[in-house]
């Protein structure tokens, strides 16, 4: 599920840049480029096929 949301950000983003009509091609591929990386460095570091793992604080030591 994680691999979807992200997906959907980064189209979106790249999508409202492409509609607006403001950035140059220059800029569009250099967002384009950013976000590939941005999604490659989820998928190497964020580990979005594993199960979240919350852990509470430890009690403070008296």
């Amino acid at each position: 599920m994680g691999w979807v949301i992200a997906l959907v950000l980064a189209a979106v983003c790249f999508a409202a840049l492409y509609f607006s009509k403001r950035c140059s091609r220059l800029g569009l591929e250099i967002v384009g480029a950013a976000l590939l990386i941005a999604l490659a460095g989820y998928g190497w570091q964020g580990s979005p096929d594993l199960p979240g793992n919350p852990v509470s604080r430890a009690a403070p030591a008296n």
